[in-house]
């Protein structure tokens, strides 16, 4: 393969990379919530210790949309709860945020009528379930509806870099600079292609 065909397919392969990230981003940015279902994953950064050892501060775990027949105890799962701030409102009572959490899926209880689901950090008993809190910060039952998906795998240690990504100002920063680097580069061969055939 000749040098000017290995830089055609570098550029191809490097602009379907950034393209792929781009719209990946985009889709993230826009509908946070609905990017599974469009994409069929989503990923999350992990900003708490509650799954170490087995899963780290900075690990980014990629999960993937799941049938609830196909939930098993054990799975490891993220889901919608709320958690509580430092903040409180006009009446004194402490804000409840509305969180993503990754942890172990300990229980299924099925009464009948509904199905409802416990889950437990890391290093701790199958049967030491997490207590989950509604918006006004009362105690409530995880159901299907608050699970995203299931992890698939995780990635170490690259979250930090990651978080770059979902800063909007940062990604301009960069997309502007790689254009600026890209445009410099194709001057600077122009010139010196034009200076070889003077």
């Amino acid at each position: 393969m000749t040098k000017h065909k290995k830089g055609k397919v570098l550029n191809t392969l490097f602009f379907v990379v950034i393209s792929i990230m781009l719209f990946y981003i985009v889709i993230n940015t826009f509908f946070p919530d609905q990017s599974i279902n469009f994409l069929g994953f989503k990923s999350y950064v992990v900003i708490s210790p509650s799954m170490e050892p087995d899963i780290k501060v900075n690990d980014l775990v990629v999960v993937v949309k799941v049938k609830e027949e196909k939930l098993e105890v054990g799975d490891v799962i993220s889901f919608y709860t709320y958690l509580p701030t430092s903040q409180v409102d006009d009446l004194g009572n402490t804000v409840y945020l509305k969180s993503v959490v990754t942890h172990y899926l300990a229980a299924i209880n099925d009464d009948g009528t509904n199905i409802t689901y416990k889950t437990r950090r890391a290093g701790v008993a199958d049967d030491a379930y997490d207590d989950w809190n509604d918006i006004n910060g009362d105690p409530t039952d995880l159901t299907f509806d608050d699970i995203i998906g299931r992890v698939s795998f995780t990635v170490p240690k690259v979250g930090s870099i990651l978080k770059i990504f979902t800063n909007p100002i940062m990604v301009v920063l960069i997309v502007v600079n790689v254009s600026i680097i890209v445009a410099v580069v194709k001057v600077t061969k122009k010139a010196l292609s034009d200076g070889k055939t003077a």
